[in-house]
């Protein structure tokens, strides 16, 4: 199958579970240890436990902001082993037709487990997060990803 429509999947079923605050599709889309890449450290976690802080968090944040459409677009995805595809892509997040965050590019990995598509690594080189969990303040800062204020 076309790594791409594989990494495009997984991203939106990932994308769809956190806005809608269903953690348990969120997490069945997770291969533990999962290994995250910020821009000032590299973050491990191990448990499902672990995972919940930070998911509350990004699914509160795109909540108080009033997202409606919360979009990660891969832009290239290819196999680097029969069982391993590293991709990246842009997220968007859009209220009501209009962007709340400047797009920003990340990156994952996913590992195959049996016919199953996971999420084992992730880059986010726009994050500060120095310690997991990752906070509101982290994933939402305005110094990175604020939007430039139309003036009319």
């Amino acid at each position: 199958m076309n790594p791409l429509a594989i990494y495009q999947d997984a991203l939106n079923t990932v994308s769809q579970a956190v806005l809608a605050g269903d953690f348990r599709r969120y997490v069945a889309m997770i291969d533990l240890p999962y290994l995250v890449h910020t821009a000032t450290n590299d973050l491990l976690v191990t448990t499902t436990a672990e995972l919940l802080p930070t998911f509350v968090s990004l699914h509160e944040g795109l909540c108080a902001l009033g997202v409606t459409h919360y979009e990660r677009v891969a832009r290239s995805a290819d196999y680097v082993d029969r069982d391993r595809i590293e991709g990246w892509h842009f997220t968007h997040t859009i209220a009501d037709g209009h962007a709340v965050k400047c797009p920003h590019a990340a990156s994952q990995t996913l590992v195959r487990r049996g016919k199953v598509w996971l999420f084992s690594e992730a880059r986010y080189d726009a994050l500060k997060g120095a310690r997991w969990p990752l906070t509101f303040d982290e994933i939402f800062d305005p110094a990175t990803f604020a939007v430039p204020q139309v003036v009319e």
